[in-house]
């Protein structure tokens, strides 16, 4: 029974970052690439401040991973079940053209 717990609360709070339509729309973002702050902005209507914020979070949350390289931060999905869901997502909706 403790497993089961361990694993609900698990994906209780994977499923906190599908809740949010701007960290689900970065998600969606990140999907298929890696990308940059500056990308994700031109693709979403979210400010830096707030992306950043996200990022942040996500990061904290071990779904996604960065790399720097020269002065750029560029972002990937780290958690390969965060793929998975969102490909199951594109799926199911339909797969909206991202940048």
């Amino acid at each position: 029974m403790k497993e089961f717990t361990t694993k609900i609360n698990t994906i209780s709070e994977l499923m906190k970052s599908f809740s949010n339509k701007d960290k689900l729309s970065i998600l969606c973002f990140l999907w298929d690439s890696t990308k940059n702050v500056s990308e994700i902005i031109t693709c979403s209507n979210i400010s830096q401040s707030q992306i950043s914020q996200y990022l942040w979070k996500m990061k904290l949350e071990w779904i996604l991973d960065s790399e720097k390289v020269w002065k750029e931060v560029f972002y990937r999905i780290s958690d390969e079940k965060v793929l998975e869901v969102i490909s199951s997502l594109k799926e199911i909706f339909g797969e909206e053209k991202s940048c």
